[in-house]
């Protein structure tokens, strides 16, 4: 083959992925709006008409945050009394979201110095065995 036809089919290969990626994105945009949650894959290839491993190549790419309209906002008010209430009954999940979100716990290691210098540990093991 050619190095301009592996360049020809590369552009078409780019506008169909493209293509199906517009597909998919309007198929999310509808459905999400239609069903009040995200979609599953075989939901989006029923729309599309494409087949699910290509919806599943092309998810990666989607960014669901775009499509969440303020509709589905209004539900957060149910969702913290459920969380609140599975809290309640003892969930350790729900416990620790919910502590998470009222009261902004994260999980972590800090670490302070208090305004001292951090030692470098590599330096200080070779000053101790005698390397410099």
């Amino acid at each position: 083959m050619k190095k301009q036809d592996k360049k020809w089919e590369k552009v078409v290969r780019n506008k169909k992925w493209n293509e199906n990626q517009a597909l998919i994105n309007n198929a999310y945009k509808d459905l999400i709006s239609k069903l009040e949650r995200c979609p599953t894959i075989l939901e989006i290839a029923e729309k599309t008409g494409l087949n699910r491993n290509t919806i599943s190549k092309h998810s990666k790419d989607i960014k669901l945050e775009t499509y969440i309209n303020s509709s589905l906002r209004s539900l957060t008010p149910d969702v913290l009394v459920s969380i609140y209430n599975s809290a309640r009954k003892g969930v350790p999940a729900s416990q620790k979201l919910w502590v998470q979100l009222m009261e902004g716990w994260r999980e972590g290691l800090d670490v302070t110095t208090g305004g001292e210098k951090l030692i470098d540990w590599k330096i200080e093991a070779k000053k101790k065995n005698g390397n410099k």
